[in-house]
């Protein structure tokens, strides 16, 4: 059965289930972002839409479900991939705005020099709130360096910068955002309109993002007046959110910060962004590498490359912290799975996630595949 802008508005974009990833974004003129918050102004006519085929919390075409994980579907409890270690930049000693190990700006500044990539799509902060940009350049992709907790829209950008004609772009994605741009990849435009390619996608590994105006309130409730230059959530037993500002340090409590998380992060079924070609985030006790998870073909040469062009220092991850990653997206998992099965609104997304507990439960001591 098609389905378009009404089917998307009534299973996703008027229940808990968005992610305001703006996947849908600069596909429909009826479709339109305030901050990070998704609305539609009218109804449209088509009955099939490419704003439902890519919204990552809709059921995916069957002829590409196969190629799909994390909230697309089940493949171990991190999803596949080919190899997996740690790395950092070996500009970061000296490049203070990279967090960690840099891997991920540095991984498509390095495909932009490279020319695999004619723009890139990342977040910027602007009043300490996150704004998608297109970067022309690799400063514009420095300038985007370091965490942002808030969610933005950024598949809008995405989709507004391949709008242009034969140009590459490379997207600097969350776990859902990372799926609707695999979609977009896996089910182009059929009409014969000529546009760009999303032609790498560097996925960050995500626990829950929080709602802006929640992360504003946070911030100006604790005397965050200053620009915030870093964000870090240290992992447990720390109970804090530390923030960095120009003025000072600020620690907000945790509890205090998970009341402000996006509701459609409950459910999510993806802590390592299972969708992209390389999945990058912390290493706990290490904190200037990432962790990084390769996935295509396409991430294992760029991350090659980099390493044989010096640009990167790549080391392996003790098996001690491989397993705990796999424990922690499994629990992720779990617990997607119940909060699906608490919510007692009829959803299509719900109903798709409660299915895979059967999926998930046999294979809690399967690490990958």
């Amino acid at each position: 059965m098609a389905k378009g802008l009404k089917e998307l508005r009534e299973e996703i974009l008027e229940t808990d289930a968005c992610t305001g990833c703006g996947t849908c974004l600069h596909l429909c003129p009826q479709i339109v972002s305030i901050e990070d918050r998704i609305a539609v102004l009218g109804e449209c006519r088509i009955d099939s839409g490419r704003c439902y085929q890519y919204c990552p919390r809709t059921d995916p075409d069957l002829e590409i479900c196969g190629g799909l994980y994390g909230d697309g579907g089940f493949n171990g409890p991190v999803g596949p991939y080919l190899e997996y270690g740690i790395a950092r930049s070996t500009l970061s000693h000296t490049t203070k705005v990279f967090q960690y190990g840099g891997i991920a700006s540095v991984l498509m500044i390095h495909a932009m020099e490279r020319g695999l990539i004619d723009r890139a799509v990342v977040t910027m902060a602007a009043a300490n709130l996150p704004v998608p940009v297109t970067a022309r350049n690799p400063q514009g992709i420095i300038d985007a360096a370091g965490s942002k907790f808030a969610l933005a829209p950024t598949n809008g950008e995405a989709n507004r910068s391949t709008l242009t004609p034969e140009t590459r772009i490379g997207v600097v994605a969350l776990p859902c955002q990372a799926l609707g741009l695999r979609k977009k990849q896996l089910l182009p435009r059929k009409d014969g309109v000529s546009e760009g390619q999303i032609a790498l996608i560097v996925g960050l590994f995500c626990t829950w993002a929080l709602e802006q105006r929640g992360w504003l309130s946070l911030i100006q409730k604790h005397g965050g007046t200053g620009e915030i230059r870093r964000i870090d959530v240290p992992p447990p037993p720390a109970r804090d959110m530390v923030i960095a500002t120009d003025e000072k340090q600020i620690l907000i409590p945790l509890d205090e910060v998970k009341q402000h998380v996006r509701p459609g992060c409950h459910v999510c079924l993806d802590m390592t962004a299972e969708n992209s070609d390389i999945s990058v985030g912390m290493v706990e006790g290490q904190e200037a590498y990432n962790t990084v998870i390769i996935r295509t073909d396409v991430g294992k040469h760029l991350l090659e490359d980099a390493l044989n062009a010096g640009q990167i220092h790549v080391d392996p991850l003790g098996q001690d912290h491989w397993d705990h990653l796999n424990e922690a997206s499994m629990a992720k998992k779990k617990r997607a799975i119940t909060e699906a099965e608490n919510r007692k609104a009829s959803s299509p997304f719900y109903s798709r996630v409660i299915a895979l507990k059967q999926k998930i439960t046999p294979s809690e001591n399967r690490h990958g595949t």
